[in-house]
């Protein structure tokens, strides 16, 4: 149900954002939009809370096994598992007893460079608006799709315009090729960071390319770009280049 819900809230943020860009709203549109993803972010939330679990078939370990497993664990603290026991006899030693790595993802401070922004964004921002881990990657998937989705479509129709009509096949190609190479160099940069340091750090670096991406295509001049394309185009056709005013 929830996944239902968040597929339909993805339509319908889609079509509202089309609708408001239509409309050349400029920063109306763009509240409008934000109080779109806001609406939805809650919408998913109140169905996230509702969410549960049907089990089919329930496990079940002896007192041996139990005690061997938090025997195990105690030997060894560089994981990411966690175990609680749960049942067992009256009398029995091993009954709630529980054990968290040093590195489970509940365990914020793990020594890393930028810790202090989890631990931040945990104590100022989630916790005390109650924003559980679930609701967090809704958030975080809605902001990102709505983002990288038009950073896309906004790459490709602004490459559209720089490209002369008489090379579309050859700069197209160059265009998919970088995106393929842009692929294994994020990927490559990713797998380098987390394991010199940790996830956060990778995260890091693939935020500071795309800040950077986003920075240089601001200072891209569209308007030269389509005289230039217009040129070559007139040029490879044979025909007398005009100056034309781009409006």
């Amino acid at each position: 149900m929830v996944c239902l819900f968040i597929l339909v809230m993805l339509a319908v943020l889609g079509k509202g954002l089309m609708w408001f860009n239509e409309r050349n709203m400029g920063w109306m549109g763009v509240l409008a939009a934000f109080l779109l993803v806001g609406v939805g972010i809650f919408g998913a939330s109140f169905l996230a809370g509702q969410a549960t679990i049907e089990e089919n078939e329930v496990k079940t370990i002896t007192e041996e096994q139990a005690i061997a497993l938090v025997s195990a664990f105690d030997e060894t603290d560089e994981h990411r598992f966690s175990i609680i026991i749960v049942g067992g006899s009256n009398n029995s030693t091993i009954a709630g007893a529980s054990e968290v790595g040093d590195v489970h993802p509940t365990i914020v401070d793990q020594g890393g460079p930028v810790d202090w922004w989890a631990s931040t964004m945990r104590s100022m921002v989630w916790a005390p608006l109650g924003i559980s881990v679930s609701l967090q990657w809704i958030v975080l998937g809605l902001f990102v799709g709505c983002a990288m989705g038009s950073a896309g479509a906004q790459a490709r129709a602004m490459f559209s315009q720089l490209t002369p009509k008489t090379r579309t096949s050859e700069f197209f190609g160059f265009f998919g090729f970088l995106g393929k190479s842009a692929a294994m160099v994020g990927t490559f940069l990713y797998g380098i960071a987390s394991t010199a340091f940790d996830s956060r750090v990778a995260l890091l670096s693939i935020t500071i390319v795309i800040l950077a991406g986003t920075y240089l295509t601001s200072k891209v001049d569209v308007e030269e770009g389509i005289r230039v394309a217009q040129e070559e185009d007139a040029r490879n056709s044979g025909e007398v280049v005009t100056e034309e005013v781009i409006e």
